[in-house]
């Protein structure tokens, strides 16, 4: 008993401080990220003038993620998380001051942004799996679904709040300071991640039971549909891409209005998912995780359908995608990730990041085009029959799958690993 009390407190511990220091570092990174892209992204276009020419720098920020996911997400599960995704922090932070010290310069803000988001896609393809890994290793299973709602919730709170806030600050000041502190949250991010310390020891619990009575019969591990479950959180990647690149054309060019109202919609976006990702814990207690998965995605699309019709009707819509969107997010990571194995963590989230983009990337340019050959509601319209079409044809897939585990083990079980 002695024996496994040291480790076992240790890693409840280092599972709390995680939890407080990942949170926050989740935060400051995705509002450093999304300051930089929604500020390039306006600038790209009023170079351009056209959907393609901002998705273009979307698939930019995608081909180093989908090239070298896989291969990072292989290298994670090999070396130290931690000390990884502080690296990956480092780095970044020197890319993204580069790009307003390119401005300075005299550059072209196009080609400068092209190859800054370029270059911090690469790192961004470590950092991914390994902040994943990091976070199935540190964060104890039984609290993985409270702790991806917050996580979710600050990362898309700081996502949106900095959306919102650039089209503002981009009118008011310019791009440069914005790409200033893209870089500094970089910095932050990487403080905070150093700061959650060195893995515990784990209490060699399994060991010391089968040597105690060898007599025990082993339980055989339950097949998980590690693929389905991936497709399932990989289909958010995709509307989160391309919705990205449509949404800033149908503002500016269908409806003909100002930077500003890019914040507005982000804000109203950001109030709607910050309202779900706070209400998933109790709504997850009432429904199985992969109804959550499911139907929140397609009310998300319901939602996606209605915004081109009147730039009113998106922003009434809007806040209701993100409430929908929160559900069936945190409900797909949950699921993926407490069914993924702690060694494997780190090529099953990589992989998973690199078929999202691939897929993304494909849709990006082909309703990029589908918008600037007819008009930019049909984009929209696509993407929610594109989406709606993987999220049922995953869900009928796994019905067999989860049917069979139902009969064998109960259902909090079932709901915590496979639902």
């Amino acid at each position: 008993m002695s024996l496994d009390s040291t480790p076992s407190t240790d890693a409840v511990r280092s599972s709390r401080l995680a939890e407080r220091l990942l949170v926050p570092a989740g935060f400051v990174t995705t509002a450093g990220n999304a300051f930089q892209i929604t500020a390039a992204a306006i600038l790209v276009f009023h170079a351009e003038q056209t959907t393609l020419a901002v998705g273009w720098l979307f698939i930019a920020v995608s081909i180093p993620q989908v090239a070298l996911a896989v291969l990072f997400g292989k290298l994670v599960d090999k070396v130290d998380r931690r000390m990884l995704c502080v690296a990956a922090d480092l780095v970044s932070a020197m890319t993204a001051f580069a790009l307003p010290v390119w401005l300075w310069l005299g550059g072209p803000a196009n080609l400068g942004s092209y190859i800054a988001n370029f270059m911090l896609a690469c790192t961004a393809a470590l950092f991914m799996p390994a902040s994943n890994g990091l976070i199935k290793e540190r964060i104890r299973d039984e609290r993985l679904g409270k702790f991806n709602s917050h996580f979710e919730m600050a990362s898309n709170a700081g996502m949106l709040l900095a959306s919102s806030l650039a089209g503002f600050l981009v009118i008011w000041f310019g791009a440069t300071p914005l790409f200033v502190f893209n870089s500094l949250s970089f910095i932050l991010s990487a403080v905070l991640v150093y700061a959650i310390g060195r893995k515990p020891a784990k209490a060699p619990v399994a060991e010391e039971a089968a040597a105690t009575d060898p007599s025990a019969p082993v339980e055989a591990p339950v097949r998980q549909p590690i693929k389905r479950l991936a497709l399932l959180y990989a289909n958010g990647n995709i509307g989160l891409m391309v919705a990205n690149v449509i949404l800033t054309t149908l503002i500016l060019q269908t409806f003909n209005q100002g930077a500003w109202m890019i914040g507005v919609v982000d804000a109203l976006a950001g109030v709607g998912f910050i309202v779900g990702a706070a209400a998933y814990g109790k709504v997850s207690k009432r429904f199985k995780g992969i109804h959550l998965a499911v139907f929140g995605t397609l009310g998300n699309l319901i939602c996606l359908a209605i915004q081109p019709l009147h730039y009113i009707a998106l922003m009434a819509a809007i806040p209701f995608a993100g409430f929908c969107f929160a559900q069936g997010r945190i409900a797909a990571r949950t699921l993926l990730m407490r069914a993924s194995p702690e060694e494997r963590v780190g090529r099953i989230f990589g992989s998973t990041q690199a078929l999202g983009l691939g897929l993304g990337v494909g849709a990006t340019v082909g309703l990029s085009a589908l918008a600037d050959a007819t008009t930019v509601p049909y984009a929209f319209w696509g993407l929610a029959i594109l989406q709606g079409a993987i999220v049922i044809g995953t869900y009928f897939s796994l019905a067999k799958p989860l049917s069979a585990q139902e009969k064998q083990r109960p259902a909090e079980v079932l709901e915590a690993t496979a639902a």
